[in-house]
C-alpha cells in the first residue's frame, strides 16, 4: 500500500519533534498527539516532509504479506 497526502497549509515547524507521541499544537480540547507517532508505529514506512509557509507532503508505505 503507498498513500501519499499533500497539503498547502502553514508547514510544521519540527517535523522530528512532531512524530513524537503526544506532541501537537492543538488547543487542550482537540489534543491527542498520537497521529504521527501512531502512523509510524503501523506503517512500514512513514516519510514527512514540510515547508513552512507552503505544506507538507506525507507518505505511507504498508507491505501486505501473501
Amino acid at each position: 500500500i503507498y498513500i501519499k497526502i499533500r497539503d498547502t497549509g502553514c508547514g510544521i515547524e519540527d517535523v522530528e519533534k512532531a512524530m513524537q507521541p503526544l506532541f501537537t499544537t492543538a488547543p487542550e480540547e482537540e489534543r491527542s498527539g498520537l497521529g504521527f507517532s501512531v502512523m509510524q508505529s503501523f506503517m512500514d514506512k512513514l516519510d514527512v516532509k514540510s515547508k513552512i509557509g507552503k505544506g507538507t507532503s506525507v507518505v505511507m508505505r504498508k507491505k501486505l504479506h501473501e
